[in-house]
Order: structure tokens, then C-alpha cells, then sequence
């Protein structure tokens, strides 16, 4: 896997125009990961001179609910399995 190189001016643009961290990865193109800590290194070094960057949510996971799913396939295991 290659490293995705985004400039600093890329950067900026994309989180003053996202209200995520996964919006601005996909605009960047870099990692999840990698996206929110440069953004706190950025914050950081932009609050020593007075500037204040828009604050990143994370985007809520969505919850499945496959507890039928799994309450057959537990009961289809116990009968293979116990005879």
C-alpha cells in the first residue's frame, strides 16, 4: 500500500468543509486513523496562535440487530453438533 500524501492547504479545506472525520478522509484520501491525528496535531499547533479549527464528530455506527440470525444458527449448530 502506498502513502497518500495530502498538503496542508487540502487539509484545511476539507475540514473546514466536513463536520466528520470520515468525510474528510474520503476527501483526503488517507486513512481514518491517520486523519484524526493530524487533525489533532493541526488543532494543536493553530490553537498556540490563537486559531480555532471547527470541531470533528465521529460518524455513529449503526447497530444490526441479528440476534434471530444468530439464535438459529446457534440452534442449527447444537443439533449438528450434539446429534
Amino acid at each position: 500500500m502506498t502513502r497518500t500524501r495530502c498538503s496542508d492547504d487540502d487539509f484545511l479545506i476539507a475540514v473546514y468543509s466536513s463536520s466528520t472525520y470520515a468525510e474528510v478522509a474520503s476527501k483526503t484520501g488517507q486513512k481514518l486513523s491517520t486523519t484524526m491525528a493530524r487533525y489533532i496535531r493541526t488543532r494543536n499547533a493553530l490553537q498556540e496562535r490563537g486559531v480555532e479549527l471547527p470541531k470533528m464528530q465521529r460518524k455513529k455506527p449503526t447497530r444490526v440487530n441479528n440476534i434471530d440470525k444468530m439464535v438459529a444458527k446457534a440452534r442449527m449448530l447444537q443439533s449438528h453438533y450434539n446429534g
